[in-house]
């Protein structure tokens, strides 16, 4: 199933498709390992996303539980037969028994709010326990982006960790239109959403900004709108075989112009290949290693025990956790789709608007829509992480001698990005031709690629001409269209600075905090190993949670930044590794200004347009300046001080994290 989004009413058309990547995997991945506690689902499809139950009739809150559990889901869609992979999966359900329950899926059900709503999560951890020592497979959520009480962050430094057979609820009120996501950020987190656990959240203002641009035409109506989850995942293959899984055609394109992508990819020093993920060197959820761990249809374990270990992009790219199937040629000459590749119908003339989520651990999503011809179409960003902009705006290419190491009209994100981008599909576009959108390898470590090939996302079909031709482009007014009152504030002039509090004593003689403003992200050279870290100082690894409100790790290290309420703080990144690095600050939109180069370097600047973000990607060798309010949030009985607490800063690059480039800003 598709569903069409070329017209006002959606319809569901039946559509022939999907073949693809998985090819090589369709007859060897159909056996379940057997450990599994969720029923086997199936796949919603690559152009649908579930939504929560909402058991509060109050229509400004919304309240539901949420579980996580093991599940095997089909991540191919109908038609074809059944690719299986055991993962993990989150469902919601409106009643306390967990009788009335979404099924368990990748992606989890979706949360649609507004500004101002109170969102109730009861969280329950339905996973099996692993009889591992620590336990791994404990769990929480992290509602990332969302500026919301401290208590509610769900992360290391707010909450324990909950426990297999546990629960926690989560209550916070929003506060910010924009898109957002939700995941695991505890122990053994990058596993658990490398195997499935996350959902999106799309926020929409309660000013009516969204509804007035979509009643002039200015962006495309609800009807002409996708939620795109893009993740992606490794499923291992049956053991013995010699290749472990066959997921990729050695004969896919490569964005660099190389056909045989693989030769690098093997010879890549940091990638780990399904082959040793599922079968060499297979690692259990805490990192160690367990020979005979994976069976056909099993989602291995990502995260390495080493201090800098190998990480790699999963290897089957889904859409809403479906593979869309494969294309051959490449974005600039597309050849025949694959049979029963999954199509979305579009009028020739509509805009076509998608809300694209990058939940991936490690993956950048360098994203690329062309024409049957091969020729771009410009996906035109009008808003993302803090909700529309004032102007619309086509990003990448070379901008005042700034180069994004992507071209002009793709879209870029970084681990756990997101963006709000319309196309404009062409009139002139010829009846039942399809348009595809690719995903593409992305530079983030210098001079090289991850080695990744070129492979679809989402094949639009086109059936029908709009009556009214859609037009948008670079610049266009959105919020500036409604008025200064709606355009996106611009934060002034700092008026606090970062302080360490008297009498908190530091761990084993060491300060409790810096003052210094700059935020170093940096490989810490330790025993001979390069561990990512903040200011050379690395996380401790394997922090869990809380026992009776201390940490169970010391964690007052003198990477912290300590900061008052209610203060607008300026404060920069400074990226001194050979890599990119997506910077994530919990609790509080940034504002980003600029990137520059680091103190002791030259080269351009970029100058961002006003917008609040909480994912900036910061280039190797580059300085983000960026400005933060911050402002106090709602606690649960809706008092004041919810803003008050540790809140994490780190790298989302997930291993990167894990490894230790993680600390925290403690609001006073």
């Amino acid at each position: 199933m598709a569903q069409d989004v070329s017209g006002s009413s959606a319809k569901n058309v039946m559509c022939s498709s999907w073949k693809a990547c998985l090819a090589g995997v369709l007859g060897i991945m159909l056996c379940v390992s057997g450990q599994e506690s969720a029923q086997a689902t199936t796949g919603v499809g690559p152009y649908v996303v579930p939504q929560v139950l909402d058991s509060n009739a109050d229509p400004n809150i919304i309240e539901t539980y949420i579980v996580a559990d093991e599940a095997s889901v089909n991540i191919a869609p109908a038609g074809i037969p059944t690719v299986t992979a055991n993962g993990m999966a989150f469902k919601s359900c409106s009643d306390v028994g967990l009788a009335n329950c979404t099924p368990a899926a990748i992606p989890g059900p979706e949360f649609r709010l507004k500004v101002g709503n109170r969102v109730i999560v009861h969280f329950v951890n339905n996973l099996n326990v692993s009889n591992l020592t620590p336990e791994a497979n404990v769990s929480g959520i992290h509602w990332h982006g969302i500026e919301l009480s401290n208590q509610s962050d769900g992360t290391e430094v707010t909450q324990p960790a909950v426990a297999p057979g546990g629960s926690f609820t989560y209550d916070f009120t929003v506060s910010r239109p924009g898109i957002f996501w939700y995941h695991p950020h505890h122990h053994s987190s990058t596993n658990q959403v490398a195997k499935g656990l996350y959902g999106s959240i799309i926020v929409e203002d309660k000013d009516g900004y969204e509804a007035a641009l979509i009643a002039q035409n200015v962006i495309p109506s609800a009807a002409q709108t996708k939620t795109l989850v893009i993740s992606d995942i490794t499923v291992c293959g049956a053991p013995g075989t010699g290749t472990n899984p066959a997921t990729f055609d050695g004969n896919l394109p490569h964005v660099s112009g190389i056909q045989s992508w693989e030769i690098n990819y093997q010879n890549h020093i940091l990638t780990q290949s399904p082959f040793i993920l599922c079968e060499a060197y297979p690692l259990d959820a805490n990192g160690e290693y367990k020979p005979g761990l994976y069976g056909a249809g099993d989602v291995p374990n990502i995260q390495s025990p080493t201090l800098i270990g190998s990480m790699s992009e999963g290897f089957t790219v889904l859409t809403n956790g479906v593979n869309v199937g494969g294309r051959l040629g490449s974005p600039g000459e597309p050849g025949a789709l694959e049979a029963n590749a999954q199509t979305l119908d579009v009028q020739a003339g509509q805009g076509l608007r998608l809300r694209i989520v990058n939940p991936s651990p490690v993956r950048y999503l360098r994203l690329r829509l062309t024409t049957n011809s091969g020729h771009l179409i410009p996906l035109v960003r009008i808003g993302g992480e803090g909700g529309l902009l004032n102007k619309a705006v086509v990003e990448g290419g070379v901008e005042r001698g700034f180069d994004s190491k992507y071209g002009r009209g793709e879209i870029l994100l970084p681990p756990a990005g997101r963006a709000d981008v319309v196309a404009e599909i062409p009139r002139s576009t010829e009846q039942h031709s399809v348009l595809t959108l690719w995903t593409q390898d992305f530079q983030r470590v210098a001079a090289t690629y991850s080695w990744i090939p070129t492979v679809p996302v989402i094949h639009l079909m086109v059936n029908g001409r709009a009556a009214t031709p859609y037009r948008i482009g670079d610049s266009e007014p959105l919020l500036a269209s409604l008025g200064a009152h709606a355009m996106v504030k611009v934060l002034g002039a700092p008026t606090g600075d970062l302080v360490v509090p008297s009498g908190e004593a530091g761990v084993n003689g060491k300060p409790a905090g810096s003052t210094n403003k700059d935020i170093q992200l940096t490989f810490f050279n330790n025993t001979g190993a390069f561990q990512p870290s903040i200011d050379g100082v690395p996380m401790p690894r394997d922090f869990t949670g809380l026992v009776g409100g201390n940490p169970l790790n010391p964690f007052f290290l003198e990477s912290a930044r300590h900061a008052e309420l209610d203060k607008t703080m300026e404060l920069t990144v400074t990226n001194v590794t050979g890599a990119h690095h997506p910077f994530h600050l919990h609790g509080f939109s940034v504002q980003p200004i600029t990137l520059a180069p680091r103190a002791g370097t030259k080269g351009p600047k970029y100058k961002f347009p006003p917008e609040f973000r909480d994912i900036v990607d910061v280039p190797e060798n580059y300085t983000l300046t960026f400005r933060v309010s911050l402002d106090d949030h709602l606690k649960p009985d809706l008092s004041p001080g919810g803003g008050k607490g540790r809140w994490l800063f780190h790298c989302h690059i997930l291993p990167h994290a894990t490894f230790g480039m993680m600390s925290e800003l403690h609001v006073h």
